[in-house]
């Protein structure tokens, strides 16, 4: 099944992806494909509300050489990753 990818800018160089309601695999690959359409220096923050991909996400992002700034609870449930674009 597809799921949807709503990638919207928030500010200069600034976007945010909205993968709330998915499991895994999803929010790291649709946060994987967003990183890659982007800039290099441009900032992702990614809205998620599935725990194992909280954990599981930084680690793979620095694996394959992005910058992951912070990881915070929003709100109870509620996840955001903050994430570096690289080119």
């Amino acid at each position: 099944m597809e799921k949807r990818f709503n990638l919207q800018k928030t500010g200069e160089k600034r976007y945010s992806l909205d993968v709330r309601g998915s499991v895994c695999p999803y929010p790291q690959l649709l946060t994987v494909r967003a990183l890659e359409s982007l800039s290099s220096g441009d900032i992702l923050e990614v809205i998620l509300d599935n725990p194992p991909s909280v954990r599981d996400i930084p680690p793979a992002l620095k694996e394959k050489g992005y910058e992951v700034s912070d990881v915070s609870s929003v709100d109870k449930g509620t996840w955001k990753i903050v994430v570096q674009a690289l080119k």
